[in-house]
C-alpha cells in the first residue's frame, strides 16, 4: 500500500466506521516496514483531514453538483483528502493531489465515481476565489465554525466563557501542530546522564517550559525508540505534568488516582514519590488497567496497585484512607484537540452534557470519601469552560462544607502563578501557556 492508500483506510475506519483515531493509527502504523518519512506524510493527511473537515465539507458542497449528504462515504473521504492536500500541503503539487485522488477512487469505488472526484477537485482550483463563506457580522458562530473548522457546540462553549477575540485565539491555537513533550523518568536515569546520551546520539533537544523533567526531543517515532522501550522517557504534556506537581505527593503518602488510564499522571505521581508509599489506581475498563500495568513495568514502577472500579461509586475499602486523591474526570476534551482532532467529530447535545456533568460530579463526590482529615483532593479536566470545571467544583463545595479550595500558587512554576484565578484555581490554555487546556483545582478536607 502506498501512503495515500494507508491514509484513506485510516480515515475510512475513523469517519465511516466510527473507530477511535489512536487505535486505528496504531493498527496501520505500528509497522517497522513503514519509513519515518512515510509515516509522517500519512499522519499529516489523516490529522489534517479530520482537523479541517468542517471547512473541507463546506467547499466540497459548493464545488459539487451533488448535495454532500448524497455523496458516497468513500468518495467523500477521498475528496476531503484531496482537497486538504490542495489547500494546506504546499509541497504536494496540485496535479499529484488530484491524480492520486482519482486513482484511489478507481480502486475503491469505480471509474464513474473517479470522474466525479476529478471534476470536484478541478472545480475548486477554478473557483476557489468565488466560494462564499459565512461572515462574522451575519453569524459569528457559523463564521468561526467554518473558518477554523470546529463543530458549533465547541464554538458556543468558548463564546459562553470568553469574548470574541479570546475565543478566536483559542480556536486558532487548537489547530496548531503541538510539540510533543517527554517526561524524563528520573527513577531510571539522572538529567546529566540523560543529556549526555542525547548528545552522543546527536539528537536536538530543549528543556521544558515549566517542568525540570520535561524535554522536547527531535524524535520521529517515539514509541519505537530505545529510550522509550527502556523506560527512560514517557510521553506527557507539560500541562498534565503540572497536575501531579500541584497534588504534590510525598514518598510515604497513600495516593489514589480514580480515573487513571492510560497512566501518565499515575506514573508521574509514583516518580514524584520516588516509587515509595502506595498508589491505588482505578479505571472502568480492564484493557486500560492492563495498559497502566504495562507502563509501570516499562518505567520500573512497583508502588501502583491498579484495578477495575467504577469511580462514580464509593469503594468502602478506602474510605478516609488517602492523603491525596487525583480526580481527573472524563470530559469533552476541548483542551486536547491539538493532539486528538477526532474530538471535533463528536456531536454533544444538551442531554449529553447533562449526563457528562452528572458523571463528573458523582466521581468527585464519591472520591472525596477517600480523603483523610487534612488531606487533599485535586479535580482536573482536559477541557475549557466553567460548565465542566468551576461549576462542578462549586456544586461539590456547596454540598460538602468540610472541603475548601487550596491555593495552588506555591506548587506552580513562577511563570504560571499570575494565571491562577481569584479562587485559587487555574485554566491552562494552548494559545497563552503553550500547553494542552487543563483545568486544575485543589481542595483540602478540614481537620
Amino acid at each position: 500500500m502506498n501512503q495515500r492508500e494507508i491514509a484513506f483506510k485510516i480515515l475510512y475506519d475513523v469517519l465511516a466506521k466510527k473507530g477511535y483515531l489512536n487505535i486505528v493509527l496504531n493498527k496501520y502504523l505500528n509497522n517497522n516496514e513503514i519509513a519515518d518519512v512515510d509515516r509522517s506524510f500519512i499522519k499529516e493527511i489523516v490529522f489534517g483531514t479530520i482537523e479541517r473537515k468542517y471547512t473541507l465539507d463546506r467547499i466540497i458542497d459548493y464545488c459539487s453538483t451533488k448535495d454532500i449528504e448524497k455523496i458516497d462515504n468513500k468518495v467523500l473521504i477521498i475528496l476531503e483528502m484531496g482537497l486538504f492536500q490542495l489547500m494546506y500541503m504546499d509541497k504536494v503539487p496540485d496535479y499529484a493531489a488530484i491524480n492520486e485522488s482519482v486513482n484511489l477512487t478507481k480502486e475503491h469505488v469505480g471509474k464513474y465515481a473517479s470522474k466525479f472526484v476529478n471534476a470536484v477537485l478541478r472545480s475548486y482550483l477554478r473557483n476557489s476565489m468565488k466560494i462564499k463563506f459565512p461572515q462574522p457580522d451575519e453569524n459569528l458562530i457559523e463564521y468561526f465554525s467554518i473558518k477554523y473548522s470546529f463543530p458549533e457546540w465547541i464554538v458556543k462553549r468558548l463564546l459562553n466563557n470568553y469574548d470574541r477575540d479570546a475565543t478566536e485565539s483559542i480556536l486558532e491555537s487548537l489547530n496548531d501542530k503541538p510539540e510533543i513533550s517527554l517526561r524524563l523518568n528520573t527513577l531510571k536515569i539522572g538529567k546529566e546522564e540523560f543529556e549526555k546520551k542525547l548528545n552522543e546520539r546527536g539528537l536536538k533537544y530543549r528543556k521544558g517550559l515549566y517542568n525540570n523533567d520535561a524535554y522536547y526531543i527531535d524524535l520521529r517515532n517515539i514509541t519505537n525508540d530505545e529510550m522509550y522501550k527502556e523506560g527512560l522517557i514517557q510521553v506527557q504534556d507539560e500541562g498534565a505534568m503540572i497536575i501531579s506537581k500541584v497534588l504534590s505527593p510525598k514518598p510515604d503518602d497513600m495516593v489514589m488516582d480514580v480515573c487513571s488510564a492510560p497512566g501518565g499522571k499515575t506514573t508521574h505521581l509514583s516518580q514524584l514519590m520516588n516509587n515509595k508509599g502506595k498508589i491505588v489506581a482505578f479505571d472502568i475498563y480492564e484493557h486500560k488497567i492492563d495498559l497502566i500495568k504495562r507502563n509501570c513495568r516499562r518505567l520500573g514502577i512497583d508502588n501502583v496497585d491498579a484495578f477495575v472500579f467504577d469511580s462514580t461509586k464509593v469503594n468502602s475499602e478506602y474510605i478516609d484512607k488517602a492523603d491525596k486523591v487525583l480526580v481527573d474526570v472524563p470530559c469533552s476534551g476541548i483542551g486536547i484537540i491539538r493532539k486528538k482532532p477526532d474530538i471535533k467529530l463528536k456531536n454533544y447535545t444538551k442531554k449529553d452534557f447533562e449526563e457528562l456533568n452528572n458523571i463528573q460530579y458523582r466521581i468527585l463526590s464519591s472520591s472525596s470519601k477517600y480523603v483523610k482529615r487534612g488531606g487533599y483532593i485535586l479535580y482536573s479536566t482536559c477541557t475549557i469552560g466553567r460548565e465542566e470545571n468551576m461549576n462542578i467544583v462549586d456544586k461539590f463545595l456547596n454540598e460538602n462544607k468540610e472541603f475548601k479550595i487550596s491555593d495552588i500558587r506555591s506548587f506552580l512554576p513562577e511563570k504560571l502563578t499570575s494565571y491562577v484565578d481569584d479562587r485559587g484555581c487555574i485554566q491552562l490554555l494552548p494559545n497563552i501557556n503553550n500547553t494542552d487546556g487543563f483545568f486544575i483545582c485543589k481542595m483540602q478536607r478540614n481537620n
